[in-house]
C-alpha cells in the first residue's frame, strides 16, 4: 500500500485543520469577500471631494480707433488662477462647491483707473435635490447595494467552505474504503494462491485433473488484476485527499502516502427528526442567507428606480465675496489740471489697496462686494420612458429573486428528506451487509472442507471465495455510504462546520 515514501498518519480532525490551512479552493474563496469589500469602498469614493486648480496666462492686443483711448492699440495681460473644492454629501445628495478666484490684470488702457489690477472672489454654492435624487441617487444606492453584496459574499464564502469541508470528509472516507478494498484484494489473492498450491498437490497425487489446476491458476491471475485495480484506486484516493488537505504540497513526483487513523465502523445509530432538521436548515443554510441579501439588493434597486420617476426639482443657492486691489495710473500734472486735460491721467489718488493680499483680506474685513443668489430648477423628462422601463425591470428582477428563494427552500426540504432517507437506508445496509458477510464466510469455509474431502472442485471454492469478497466489499461500501450520508445530512442542515468545530471568521483570513 505504500508508495515507497513517507506515510502520514492522519485523523479526520487533522485532515480538516490542514484543509482549512492549505486547501487552494478555500484560499480562492477567501478573496471574494475582500473583493466585495473593495467594491463598497469604491462606492463610497463617489463622496470624496474633488480639488481643482486652474491657472493660465494670456495676452490680448486689440487695435482701437477711439478718442477715448490715447493709444492706437490696447494690451491686456491676464494671469488667472482658480482653486475649487466640490463634492456631494452622502444620503441627502447635496452638491457643494467652494471656489477661490484670484486674477491679475495689466493694461495700457488710458481710460482705466488701474494699470495693474488684482481681482479675487470666494464663492460658496450648493445644489439640493428636493424630489428626484434626494437620498435615492445612484452613488448612495450603490453604497447600500454594495454593502449587501459584501454581506452576500460572506454567506457565499460560508457556503463554499461547507462544500469544501464536505469534499474533504468524503475524500477521507473514500480513502478509508479503498484502503479496506485493497486489503480485501490482498487477502483474496493470498487465498487463491493457497488454493492453487493445494490443487497442485492434489494433481500430483492424482486426486484432481489438470483442468482444476488451470481453474486455480486462472483464479490467481484474476485476483492479481483485482489487486492492481484496488491499489490504483487507493493511490487515486490518496491523491484526492492530499490535494484537499495539502494544496500545493502535492507535486508530480510526490511519494507521500496517507494512513487514515479513523475507522468507519466506529458509529452509532442516528435517528433523524425531519421537521427539526428542516428547521435547522432554514436557520443555518448560507444559501438562504445569500439569496435574502440578493432580495435586499433588488428592493434597493427598485426603490431607486421608483424615485427616478419623479420630476427633478433642485434648490440652487450661492453666496460669495469679491475683492479688488491694484495700482493706479499716472498722476495728472498741474498744467494738465489747469488746462482741464485730465481724461488720460489721475487727478486724485483712488483709495484702494495696492497688492494681492489686500484684495483677499477684503473677505475678512467685510470690505468686499457681497454676491448671493437663490433659485430653483425644475426638469421634467417628457415621456419618461427610460425610468419607467427601469422600474418595471427592477420589479421583475425582485419577483424573480423571491421565486428563486422559494425554489431554494424547496430544494433544501428535498435535501433533508433525501439525506434522512439515505442515512436510514445506510444504517440498515450495514446490518444487512454484515449478515451477508457472515453467511458468505461460512459458505466459503464449508466449501473448503468439501474440497478437502473430494466433494467439491477448486472452481466452486473460488466461486465461494468470490462471494465472500463481494460481501466484504459490500460491507465496506455500506460503511462508506453511511459516513457520506451523515456528511450529506450535516451539510443539508447547515451544521457541518459546527460538527468539525470550524470558526468561519478564522477560516476566512488570508494565509
Amino acid at each position: 500500500m505504500a508508495r515507497g515514501g513517507e506515510i502520514l498518519p492522519l485523523s479526520l480532525a487533522d485532515a480538516m485543520a490542514m484543509a482549512i490551512q492549505n486547501n487552494l479552493n478555500v484560499e480562492i474563496a477567501r478573496h471574494d469577500p475582500l473583493i466585495a469589500w473593495e467594491r463598497n469602498r469604491t462606492a463610497w469614493g463617489a463622496y470624496d471631494p474633488t480639488a481643482r486648480l486652474e491657472t493660465g496666462l494670456s495676452t490680448i492686443e486689440t487695435p482701437v480707433a477711439s478718442a477715448l483711448q490715447a493709444n492706437t492699440r490696447t494690451e491686456d495681460e491676464v494671469f488667472g488662477n482658480s482653486f475649487s473644492i466640490s463634492g456631494i454629501l452622502p444620503a441627502i445628495s447635496t452638491q457643494y462647491g467652494i471656489t477661490l478666484d484670484a486674477d491679475r490684470t495689466k493694461t495700457n488702457r488710458s481710460i482705466s483707473s488701474l494699470r495693474e489690477q488684482w481681482d479675487s472672489g470666494l464663492t460658496f454654492s450648493i445644489t439640493q435635490p428636493l424630489l428626484r435624487g434626494l437620498y435615492w441617487n445612484e452613488p448612495w444606492t450603490e453604497v447600500k447595494v454594495s454593502k449587501q453584496f459584501y454581506r452576500q459574499s460572506l454567506d457565499d464564502f460560508n457556503r463554499a467552505l461547507m462544500d469544501i469541508v464536505r469534499g474533504v470528509e468524503e475524500a477521507y472516507w473514500n480513502l478509508v474504503a479503498t484502503d479496506e478494498q485493497e486489503r480485501v484484494a490482498e487477502k483474496s489473492l493470498e487465498a487463491a494462491r493457497e488454493l492453487l498450491e493445494q490443487t497442485e498437490v492434489q494433481y500430483e497425487v492424482g486426486v484432481v485433473s489438470k483442468v482444476e489446476v488451470v481453474e486455480a491458476e486462472a483464479g490467481v491471475a484474476e485476483r492479481d488484476v483485482e489487486l492492481i485495480r484496488a491499489r490504483n484506486n487507493h493511490e487515486r484516493a490518496e491523491d484526492q485527499l492530499i490535494d484537499r488537505v495539502m494544496g500545493a504540497g502535492l507535486t508530480a513526483g510526490s511519494l507521500l502516502g496517507v494512513n487514515p487513523t479513523d475507522r468507519p465502523d466506529d458509529y452509532t445509530d442516528i435517528s433523524v427528526d425531519v421537521e427539526e432538521a428542516s428547521r435547522k436548515a432554514m436557520e443555518r443554510r448560507p444559501e438562504l442567507a445569500s439569496i435574502d441579501r440578493q432580495i435586499e439588493q433588488r428592493e434597493l434597486q427598485l426603490t431607486f428606480a421608483r424615485n427616478q420617476l419623479a420630476p427633478q426639482i433642485d434648490l440652487v443657492a450661492s453666496y460669495g465675496y469679491q475683492g479688488l486691489a491694484g495700482k493706479t495710473g499716472r498722476r495728472c500734472t498741474p498744467a494738465e489740471i489747469a488746462a482741464g486735460n485730465t481724461f488720460f491721467c489721475q487727478v486724485a489718488p483712488i483709495d484702494i489697496h495696492s497688492n494681492y493680499r489686500h484684495s483677499i483680506e477684503d473677505y475678512f474685513d467685510h470690505d468686499g462686494a457681497v454676491n448671493w443668489s437663490v433659485g430653483g430648477v425644475l426638469s421634467i423628462p417628457l415621456g419618461n420612458h427610460a425610468p419607467r422601463a427601469r422600474r418595471r425591470s427592477a420589479e421583475i428582477e425582485l419577483r424573480k429573486t423571491r421565486t428563486q428563494r422559494t425554489r431554494q427552500v424547496q430544494d433544501i426540504v428535498l435535501e433533508i428528506r433525501n439525506a434522512a432517507r439515505d442515512l436510514k437506508s445506510a444504517q440498515e445496509g450495514i446490518e444487512a451487509a454484515e449478515r451477508r458477510r457472515l453467511a458468505a464466510e461460512e459458505q466459503f469455509r464449508a466449501e473448503g472442507i468439501r474440497l478437502e474431502q473430494g466433494e467439491s472442485t477448486p472452481f466452486d471454492v473460488l466461486q465461494r471465495e468470490r462471494d465472500l469478497v463481494e460481501a466484504e466489499s459490500q460491507k465496506i461500501n455500506a460503511y462508506q455510504v453511511y459516513r457520506n450520508s451523515v456528511v450529506s445530512l450535516e451539510r443539508a442542515q447547515g451544521t457541518i462546520l459546527d460538527r468539525h468545530n470550524i470558526v468561519v471568521e478564522d477560516a476566512r483570513r488570508l494565509r
